[in-house]
């Protein structure tokens, strides 16, 4: 995989405006080839997460509940896992504990990315050499759009918060139960 620093100008700049269109045309495709394999990426991560959410709550109470959560469980969607994260937490951790917060937070910084995982999914993507970035875009060509510019940066530091996200779930599973 390319590294950011082979994929140059970080801005527009004289050097993009000497290259012909071949280079162009390459820096372009590097651009977009590092960014889908960090989107790629993303997928995994997000997967990985949502597993091992569903995971710990279906073991609440010590699995006491293991077939029955099982179904109940499967069938949500990562929103609704968190909410019911949620409640669980609040009904085994009192207010104002460090466990609570340090679910609570957990909690917050997952629908943040939640958020921004549902804006890139239905979105459509394109690639802006010029400017170093892709972007995605959300709605119609014929109606009001959302544009958001990622550099390939921003997309590795989702992928790094997602790899935390995960770490720390298995922390919080392993210190504090649900």
């Amino acid at each position: 995989m390319e590294n950011e620093a082979s994929i140059q100008p970080a801005e527009p700049s004289s050097h993009i405006s000497g290259m012909t269109g071949g280079e162009l045309w390459a820096l372009r495709e590097r651009l977009e080839a590092e960014s889908a394999s960090l989107l790629g990426h993303m997928l995994f991560g997000l997967s990985r997460i949502e597993v091992n959410l569903g995971l710990a709550l279906v073991w609440v109470n010590d699995g006491r509940e293991l077939e029955d959560l099982t179904k109940k469980i499967a069938v949500l969607n990562l929103n609704e896992k968190l909410a019911r994260l949620e409640r669980e937490v609040a009904t085994k951790h009192p207010p104002g504990s460090r466990r609570r917060a340090a679910y609570d937070a957990w909690i917050a910084r997952m629908h943040k990315v939640r958020a921004q995982r549902n804006q890139m999914v239905h979105g459509r993507w394109g690639v802006e050499p010029r400017q170093n970035v892709v972007v995605n875009i959300v709605g119609l060509p014929t109606g009001d759009q959302q544009v958001v510019e990622y550099t390939i940066a921003e997309l590795a530091a989702v992928n790094e918060e997602l790899k935390a996200l995960d770490l720390e779930l298995r922390g919080l599973r392993e210190r504090w139960p649900v």
